[in-house]
């Protein structure tokens, strides 16, 4: 992951924690985008072994 890609990632959580109103909020918005994130570089690892057409 790049630079500007790890900051949109922050970013994005950031904005998610933003209306949250307990902990528990905060750490399931953080836990939503690491999956997202997660979720992006498995595409990414498929793609360059081109299991995905």
């Amino acid at each position: 992951m790049g630079w500007r890609e790890g900051e949109g990632v922050l970013k994005l959580a950031l904005v998610k924690m933003k209306g949250c109103s307990s902990a528990e909020e905060c750490r399931r918005a953080v836990e939503e985008v690491l999956a997202l994130v997660k979720e992006r570089k498995l595409e990414q690892l498929r793609e360059e072994l081109g299991v995905l057409k």
